[in-house]
């Protein structure tokens, strides 16, 4: 009887323990003390659906009306009261020309030919822009043909020594394959004739403001890495013999001197590339770099089948922007003063006009010509980046900042800008101001005179 009550109750007390876990839906069951509710209704509910419930109409406030027209009569007298100020003295020449039609909606003394500093760099800009499409690269190669290696360049003077260390390592894998220990080392640099400009002045290599153009250099031939300090002289030389020191630390052995001779074609080569050109020309744009400036002028003479000397480099620029301006219908006093004697903008005897400045500005701004858009997005942006990164930090200036884009220049009694902005009714523009005559010691002062001049067109009141 004991063994059988046992039994029962050992029986029973697993039921009773799933029964009660069944009533309190600890376990799946039949059974259960809380109504059932199912995905997603199980969740806790969202605070919103205890809001009052509002008419849609009424959520959002009504929009504003878009702000007045800029009236350019008061913008160009705004600009222009600026040449009351002590440092400018009247020395102001400027334009300011609408994306949208073209039309002039302020200038002071525009058509005059003036000197535009490093603003030029924008027209060199547009002219490799046109002539190319942005996406080719510069190739740096070596050949290795009956143990002789011959490096040869086409324009890429932005190698780094990671860069030519590649190129080096890529060469002495090929000795090898051709069972060659020990090379004589040639130099090919006849891609483009470049040198030194003359009309650069005493604002030339000496002073440490531009390489002169080569087809390779090794940092820009940048000698101790910074962008004003000491430049090569022979920026393809001295990158062949950091090449023939490579050489030699990857293994293979480099007898006797550098001698010049050109690639032979269809010879074993190794290679590398640079930036894609689109690259190389926003980094001329936001700090503007000289050197790379003139490498790309020499470009555009390439390109158009000229003489890739600095004298032909900076005709090729001039005759590319007259064929945009002809294309565009500018007046021919707009283009006439239009005088180039280098791609950078460091020689003083330079003369580009506001007007056809601003009027080419306008136009990469219209939308009409893509493939020179880029350029709205490679100059620099007031008081953020580049070159204007520390400027439109005074007086009613700060207003500007981060609406103002544009190119700086100064050189020797000019100080200017050029670019795009966006005016308080929503025209974009495209501009440019020169402020002229001024002493040398007044430099600081007339920058910000043209960055004053430049916040008008952004100022609301």
């Amino acid at each position: 009887m004991w063994r059988t009550v046992a039994v029962v109750m050992c029986a029973a007390l697993p039921v009773s323990f799933y029964v009660l876990g069944d009533l309190m839906d600890a376990f799946p069951g039949v059974l259960t003390v809380r109504s059932a509710e199912e995905d997603p209704g199980s969740g806790p509910r969202a605070v919103a659906e205890d809001w009052e419930r509002v008419d849609p109409a009424g959520a959002v406030a009504p929009v504003g009306s878009s702000p007045s027209p800029v009236d350019p009569a008061d913008l160009q007298q705004r600009m222009a009261a600026k040449a009351e100020l002590p440092v400018v003295g009247g020395g102001l020449a400027f334009s300011v020309v609408a994306a949208e039609d073209g039309q002039v909606l302020a200038e002071r003394d525009s058509s005059s030919a003036l000197v535009p500093a490093s603003t030029l760099k924008l027209l060199t800009a547009a002219a490799v822009l046109r002539q190319y499409t942005g996406d080719e690269v510069l190739v740096t190669r070596a050949t290795v043909q009956d143990g002789v290696v011959t490096l040869a360049g086409e324009g890429d003077m932005t190698l780094t020594e990671e860069d030519l260390r590649e190129l080096a390592a890529q060469t002495a894998a090929l000795a090898a394959e051709q069972g060659t220990t020990a090379v004589s080392l040639a130099l090919d640099d006849s891609y483009l004739v470049g040198g030194a400009n003359p009309a650069w002045g005493d604002n030339g290599t000496a002073g440490g403001w531009v390489t002169p153009t080569a087809s390779l250099a090794l940092e820009e031939g940048w000698l101790d890495g910074e962008q004003y300090g000491p430049k090569s002289t022979d920026p393809a030389g001295d990158a062949a013999r950091r090449f023939a020191e490579l050489l030699g630390e990857e293994g293979l052995e480099v007898t006797g001197g550098i001698t010049a001779a050109a690639a032979p074609e269809g010879a074993p080569a190794a290679e590398i590339s640079s930036e894609p050109l689109s690259e190389i020309v926003r980094h001329t744009l936001l700090i503007s770099d000289n050197t790379t400036a003139e490498l790309l002028a020499h470009l555009v003479a390439l390109s158009r089948g000229e003489e890739t000397t600095p004298a032909g480099a900076a005709a090729a620029v001039e005759a590319e922007i007259r064929e945009l301006g002809a294309e565009m219908g500018l007046p021919e006093e707009d283009l006439a003063g239009l005088d180039l004697r280098d791609g950078s903008g460091l020689s003083r005897e330079n003369r580009v006009p506001p007007a056809l400045l601003a009027a080419v500005l306008a136009q990469v701004a219209s939308g009409e010509v893509p493939a020179l858009e880029q350029i709205l997005y490679d100059v620099p942006v007031a008081a953020l980046s580049g070159t204007l990164a520390d400027r439109f930090g005074h007086g009613d200036d700060p207003a500007a900042a981060g609406q103002v884009r544009g190119k700086t220049g100064y050189l020797g009694g000019a100080a200017t800008l050029a670019g795009v902005t966006v005016l308080p009714d929503g025209r974009t523009v495209g501009y440019s101001i020169v402020v002229h005559g001024f002493d040398g010691a007044d430099a600081d002062a007339a920058r910000a005179a043209v960055d004053d001049v430049a916040a008008e067109m952004v100022q609301v009141d």
